[in-house]
Order: C-alpha cells, then sequence, then structure tokens
C-alpha cells in the first residue's frame, strides 16, 4: 500500500493506492488545511492513525524546490526531512516529486496513443486545436503559487520535465503592468511571473489598482464573475499575464500537444477567458504566433489531479530511481 500525498501552499490532499493496482484507483481520499498541523509529520501521522493503516510506501507531491531530503513548501510554513514524514506514516520507502510533476502526469492519457482510453472527469476541453503527434504537453495554473511543468513521449510511456517556471522574471507589456510592477518592485526587488499570477498576485494586483487591501482572492475572484468593474479589471490583468506566461513555457518546451491549464484558481474564472483578452494575448507572440493558436487547450477540473498524478508517478519507469530507503 502506498500513501500518497499532494502538499500546496494551502491544503495537503491524501489518499491510498494498493502497489498492485495496474492503475490508478485512489482510496480514502481527504483535503486537509496545512494550517490545521503544525507539520507534515503530524498530518501524515493523524491520517494513518486515522484511517488504520500502515503503507509500505510514501509518496509525496511538493509545491517546493526539491534538492536532497531537506524540503521547504513554497507559500507554507512546513520544513521537514523526507524520512522523516516517511517515519511518522510508518513507511518504508518514500519518494519526493514536485507537485506539478504530479499534475502533468494526471494527463498523461492525453500522450497515449490513438484509442487509448481517456481518463474519466480529468479535464474539458477549451479549445479542440491541432495537437502535433509525439510532442510535449505543457500543464500549468496558478494557485497559492504558479505551477509549470511539461509531460512528453518516451518510448511506451511519458517523461516529466519539471521546472520552477512560476519563478521566472515577469516582463510587463503594457502600461497597467508596468504600474503593478512597478509597486511589486519596491515590495519584493525580484518580481517572479507568480507574483502576478496567483491569488496572492490577484490580490496584489486589485490592490495596486484600487488601494484597497482587504479582498482575498476568492472574494476578488467572485466579484469578477459577478460583474464588478474593479475586479473584472484585476483578473483581466492576471489573465493576461498568465497567458504570456504559458505562451512563453509552451515556446520554451515545444508543447505541440497542447496545454492544460491547472491549479485551484481557473475553473472559477474560466467563464472571463472570452471577455479577458487571453485569448488575443496567448497567441500574439510576433513570428511564433501560429504555433500558439494551433495548441489544443484543456482545463483540468479534478480537485484530485495532483494524487492522481502521483499514483502515475509511483509507477513510472523514468522515476523509479527516485524511491529511496527508509533507513
Amino acid at each position: 500500500m502506498i500513501v500518497l500525498a499532494d502538499i500546496g501552499g494551502t491544503n495537503i490532499r491524501l489518499a491510498v493506492q494498493e502497489e498492485q493496482t495496474p492503475h490508478s484507483g485512489l482510496d480514502a481520499i481527504e483535503s486537509l488545511p496545512c494550517g490545521d498541523f503544525t507539520s507534515v509529520e503530524e498530518a501524515l501521522a493523524s491520517y494513518c492513525e486515522r484511517r488504520c493503516i500502515r503503507p509500505q510506501a510514501l509518496l509525496l507531491a511538493l509545491a517546493a524546490d526539491l534538492h536532497g531530503d531537506d524540503v521547504t513548501i513554497t507559500n507554507n510554513h512546513w520544513r521537514f526531512q523526507g524520512v522523516s514524514a516517511a517515519r511518522a506514516c510508518g513507511a518504508s520507502r518514500y519518494m519526493l516529486i514536485n507537485d506539478f510533476c504530479a499534475q502533468a502526469l494526471a494527463h498523461a492519457d492525453l500522450l497515449a496513443p490513438d484509442g487509448s482510453p481517456a481518463r474519466t472527469g480529468a479535464r474539458q476541453t477549451i479549445r479542440h486545436g491541432t495537437p502535433r503527434p509525439k510532442t510535449p504537453l505543457l500543464v500549468s495554473g496558478p494557485g497559492t503559487g504558479l505551477g509549470v511543468a511539461a509531460i512528453m513521449p518516451v518510448g511506451d510511456g511519458v517523461a516529466v520535465i519539471e521546472g520552477e517556471g512560476g519563478h521566472v522574471s515577469f516582463a510587463a507589456r503594457h502600461a497597467d503592468e508596468r504600474v503593478v510592477l512597478d509597486v511589486l518592485q519596491k515590495q519584493w526587488g525580484h518580481v517572479s511571473a507568480e507574483r502576478f499570477v496567483s491569488g496572492p498576485g490577484l490580490e496584489s494586483i486589485y490592490h495596486v489598482m484600487t488601494g484597497e487591501a482587504d479582498k482575498t482572492a476568492a472574494e476578488i475572484g467572485a466579484a469578477a464573475v459577478a460583474e464588478d468593474g474593479a475586479a473584472r479589471d484585476a483578473v483581466a490583468l492576471m489573465l493576461g499575464a498568465f497567458a504570456t506566461a504559458l505562451a512563453n513555457a509552451a515556446l520554451t518546451f515545444g508543447a505541440g500537444s497542447g496545454i492544460v491549464i491547472a491549479g485551484g484558481i481557473m475553473p472559477k474564472l474560466i467563464e472571463l477567458l472570452p471577455t479577458s483578452g487571453f485569448f488575443e494575448r496567448l497567441g500574439d507572440h510576433g513570428r511564433r504566433s501560429q504555433f500558439l493558436h494551433d495548441l489544443p487547450l484543456y482545463l483540468s477540473v479534478d480537485p484530485y489531479a495532483g494524487l492522481s498524478g502521483a499514483a502515475v508517478a509511483a509507477k513510472t519507469a523514468h522515476l523509479v530511481h527516485r524511491w529511496r530507503p527508509v533507513a
């Protein structure tokens, strides 16, 4: 039995999977606020105790820059070592992967040979486009931060191209973005893409544009959908910045198979895309505009896509070397 955990800046999502299951069937799914626990060890021990399980393995998908065994969750108070997390739930081996590695693997069926079954309920098609065979698929989206990853076909399976694309430098493309950028530079020095394209980023944009600092991203998004002018302007600015980030990543990866928009924010804002200038901004890239216009676009609608992708990761050949024993 494997315990799977998808840990972001706000929530930890958990599930179990039998190691011999040929596909990614998940059981005992839970989603818990990270703020309810002082440490990841406490969260894992509580889950395993309540579920009366002692797993053989633990796989953690983490919103973190992974080097060695020390983990610092981005936008979260948890600091830990992978081995201590594994010991907390009694596992004898463990694996650490980036959270958007898991998000990307949740959509590996899009790269499967023709005739292979698609994962039911995984996503909605925004634009059919014209996919290019045997090319990478980009998966990206805002939540507490901005996640970016890609998968590409390799032999009979897929390989993940992991990175920290949310932390690339932000470049303003029009006057409204430059106004916000100037404020954020004074606050942070370096301004990354996720300072604009994320929940906290939306709050910052709204604050700069209106002077109001008391609204959450969820409140701003809901107001924008309800046709509040100031909120809609703030969301449109964020979506424009997101479109540019997607275009840059798609061109960098050569993501001819398309783009999956993931993360917790976009399903709530999807109806604003047609009027926000998002599609125009996505395709506005000079000599490579046609490539971007042709890309299929999808929206991930599975709230547990990270867990589904983690289950795929546990059985993905090119990740086998990441399993570590608990000494």
